[in-house]
C-alpha cells in the first residue's frame, strides 16, 4: 500500500481576461494549501496519528473534493483503521471503515479485503464471496483474495469452488503452509462426506450419512432445532444465519478431521461448522443431546460475540451449563482439587473450574449479566472491560474470590 505525496500546481501562464485569472488565482491557491495537507496527512499516518491523519486529509479534500490522489491517500488511511478496529474485535466501526475507504476510492482492493472479512466474521458469507471478488478483479495478482474466497466459498458449501480458489492462492504464495494445511483438510473431509446427505430445517443445515434411514435426519435436526430454542431462551439471542452440523460415522469422524472419535464433537470458529462422531448413527445414543447443546452454545457465543469471543473459559463454562450434564461433577472435582490445595486458574482449567466460576456468576447475577458481557463483547469492548462492566469487579479479583469460595467448601 504505496502512499502518494502531491507538490503544489505550476505557475499560472498565459493571458486571459481579468474574471477568470482571478478564479483560476482561486482556485490555485485551494489546491496547494490541498496538497499540503494531503502531505501533512501522509506524514501523520506514517506516525500513527490517525485521527489527526483523518482530519488533515478531511480538510484537503474539502478543499478539493476530486482529486484523486486525496481521495486514495485518505482511503488507504480507513482502510487502515478499518484493519486495526478488526484486529479490537470493534466489527462495526471496521464496516464503516471499510465503506468509507471505498466510496472515497472504490480502486482500494485492501477495502474489499478487510470488507469481506467482516462480512465473514458476522457469517455473512454471501456478502463475503462478492466482496472478496471484487478484490481480486482488482488485485489479480494478490493471493490473500484467493485465499480468501476460498474459505467464503467453503463455509457456502461450495467445496469445489473453495479448493480450485485456494489452488490459485498457492500457485502465487507456495510458501503459504498454513493455506496448504487448510486445502487438505478440506479435500480430505470431501472425500470422507462424499456419499453424505443434507438435510434443512429453518435454522440448521446437517450434512450425515443416513443412507436409507431417512429418519435419522429428522430425528438430528429435531434435537438441534430444541438446542437453538432453549439455549436461546438462556442466552437471550440467536444465530442470524443457519449453523451447518456434520454428522460423521465412527470410522470417518478421524479420517475426515484428524481428531480421535473419542473427542465426541467440535465446533470450528473459522468456518462455523459443529463437527459430530454419531456413533452407531443413532439419534438416541446416550450423550448426543447434550453433546449438541454444548457444541451449539459455542456457535451461539460466537454470534453474540461476533467473533470477539471470550476467553475458553467462559465458552467452556456457559457450554457445560447448557448442556446439563457434567456441571455438578465438574463441581466436585473443583472442590476435591480445593481440599487438596489446588485451585488453577481459569484459564488452566476451562472446563472444570470454567464450569464452577460461570455457576457461581449466574447464581448472582443471572443470566441477564452473561448477555451483557457477550453483546458488550460483540459492540468491540475488550474482556476485562466488559467484565467489569457485567460483574463490578476486576477479573483478578473475581478468580481471587472464586478461589476463596471453593477453599472454603462451596
Amino acid at each position: 500500500m504505496a502512499w502518494t505525496a502531491r507538490v503544489g500546481p505550476g505557475f499560472l501562464r498565459g493571458a486571459c481576461c481579468l474574471i477568470l485569472l482571478l478564479g483560476a488565482a482561486g482556485n490555485a491557491a485551494a489546491a496547494s494549501e490541498a496538497y499540503a495537507l494531503n502531505e501533512v496527512g501522509v506524514r501523520l499516518t506514517a506516525r500513527g496519528q490517525y485521527r489527526e491523519a483523518a482530519a488533515a486529509f478531511g480538510q484537503a479534500l474539502r478543499l478539493s473534493p476530486g482529486d484523486p490522489v486525496i481521495r486514495r491517500n485518505y482511503a488507504r488511511l480507513e482502510t487502515v483503521l478499518g484493519h486495526r478496529f478488526l484486529a479490537g474485535g470493534q466489527v462495526e466501526q471496521a464496516r464503516e471503515a471499510y465503506a468509507t475507504a471505498i466510496e472515497l476510492s472504490p480502486e482500494e482492493a485492501s477495502a474489499f479485503l478487510g470488507l469481506g472479512d467482516v462480512q465473514l466474521r458476522l457469517r455473512d458469507v454471501r456478502g463475503a464471496v462478492e466482496s472478496y471478488r471484487r478484490a481480486i478483479a482488482l488485485d489479480p495478482g494478490g493471493p490473500a483474495g484467493y485465499a480468501r474466497l476460498g474459505e467464503a466459498l467453503f463455509q457456502q458449501g461450495d467445496a469445489a469452488g473453495s479448493v480450485a480458489e485456494w489452488e490459485r492462492a498457492l500457485a502465487l504464495d507456495a510458501g503459504n503452509a498454513p493455506l496448504r494445511e487448510r486445502l487438505e483438510g478440506v479435500r480430505r473431509e470431501a472425500r470422507v462426506a462424499g456419499g453424505y446427505r443434507s438435510r434443512e430445517s429453518q435454522h440448521f443445515r446437517i450434512v450425515y450419512e443416513g443412507g436409507r434411514q431417512e429418519d435419522v435426519g429428522r430425528e438430528l435436526l429435531a434435537i438441534l432445532e430444541r438446542a437453538y430454542a432453549d439455549v436461546g431462551y438462556e442466552l437471550g439471542a440467536y444465530p442470524p444465519y443457519e449453523v451447518e452440523t456434520i454428522f460423521y460415522a465412527d470410522r470417518d469422524f478421524a479420517e475426515a478431521t484428524g481428531a480421535s472419535a473419542g473427542v465426541g464433537g467440535y465446533y470450528h470458529p473459522i468456518d462455523g461448522k459443529i463437527r459430530v462422531a454419531l456413533r452407531g448413527l443413532d439419534a438416541r445414543a446416550p450423550g448426543l443431546r447434550s453433546l449438541l447443546y454444548h457444541e451449539y452454545t459455542h456457535a451461539l457465543i460466537h454470534a453474540l460475540a461476533r467473533g470477539n469471543s471470550p476467553p475458553r473459559w467462559v465458552h467452556e463454562g456457559l457450554a457445560v451449563r447448557m448442556e446439563r450434564g457434567r456441571a455438578d461433577v465438574f463441581r466436585a472435582e473443583a472442590l476435591r482439587q480445593a481440599r487438596a490445595g489446588s485451585v488453577p486458574s481459569l484459564d488452566a482449567s476451562p472446563y472444570v473450574h470454567g464450569s464452577v466460576a460461570m455457576e457461581y456468576l449466574i447464581e448472582r447475577h443471572g443470566l441477564t449479566a452473561v448477555q451483557g458481557l457477550l453483546r458488550s463483547l460483540g459492540d468491540g469492548t475488550g474482556f476485562r472491560e466488559a467484565f467489569r462492566a457485567a460483574y463490578g469487579m476486576e477479573l483478578e479479583a473475581f478468580q481471587e474470590r472464586l478461589r476463596e469460595v471453593l477453599v472454603r467448601g462451596y
